[in-house]
């Protein structure tokens, strides 16, 4: 479904080019789930972006192949990205109240998918919203639709993203650390949620986090990053029992002994 090629990201904002991402290279079937784990600043989220179509093409170089169904999304029309964006490829992020509107109903925002990419009425947009509000274990989804915001939790936040990011059931949800503001018991909800649709949905899910632990338990494969290179990759068991790099070692080393043990 997707396969990703030598992809490099250089930034030319600075009198010295800076490459951010070095070689990348992925193969991603539906259904599947990945994980990239690494440090702020290891490159991940810029990969992830890549892959979402969202990086800015003015200031940066991208080189490489990012191929989905078939298509080169590199180096496609800007409109043909667009087509893809939100429908075929989905993506939540960290924080929901900077990709939220503050001023907007939470049903206005979910639905706006729809507005773009289908002919659906405005009656069968919010049967559609509320019905993916209920989908991701909101209670009282008709009052959600109607609210806004701020009116929300941070964990009810991020399953609104949920819902605006699977209203069009994309073959690929890229998760760029979505649990990461929420506290662990939110985190765990949000995670089963991610699976119960990955399986029921068969989207594939490109799942970001700094937290190896996290991405052990959700991914069944791993790739580890660090500044901007791909320093090792595997299934979660070869990764965690089988380590290669120092690096990755070090990653595992810092997970709680009471979590290791568990």
């Amino acid at each position: 479904m997707l396969t990703i090629e030598n992809l490099n990201i250089e930034f030319h904002d600075h009198l010295i080019p800076e490459t951010v991402v070095h070689d990348f290279n992925l193969k991603m079937q539906q259904g599947e789930i990945v994980g990239i784990v690494g440090e702020s600043g290891s490159g991940k989220t810029m990969t992830a972006l890549a892959i979402a179509g969202l990086l800015s093409r003015h200031d940066m170089k991208k080189t490489g192949k990012i191929i989905f169904e078939g298509r080169e999304l590199l180096t496609c029309e800007r409109n043909e990205l667009r087509k893809i964006q939100g429908k075929d490829i989905a993506m939540i992020f960290q924080e929901p109240m900077t990709s939220l509107n503050p001023v907007k109903r939470i049903g206005w925002q979910v639905e706006e998918s729809l507005r773009i990419h289908t002919n659906l009425t405005k009656e069968e947009r919010k049967e559609r919203a509320i019905r993916l509000l209920e989908e991701v274990e909101l209670k009282d989804a008709q009052w959600v639709y109607q609210a806004y915001p701020h009116e929300l939790s941070g964990g009810m936040r991020q399953r609104v993203m949920i819902a605006s990011a699977m209203i069009l059931e994309p073959k690929l949800l890229i998760a760029d650390e979505p649990t990461t503001a929420l506290d662990v018991t939110v985190q765990a909800q949000i995670i089963r949620l991610l699976q119960r649709l990955c399986k029921e949905k068969n989207t594939a899910i490109l799942f970001i986090s700094h937290d190896l632990s996290l991405v052990k338990s959700f991914c069944k494969k791993i790739i580890v990053m660090q500044d901007g290179y791909m320093i090792e990759s595997g299934t979660a068991e070869q990764v965690f029992h089988n380590p290669k790099e120092e690096y990755t070692k070090k990653l595992i080393a810092a997970i709680p002994k009471l979590e290791k043990r568990g």
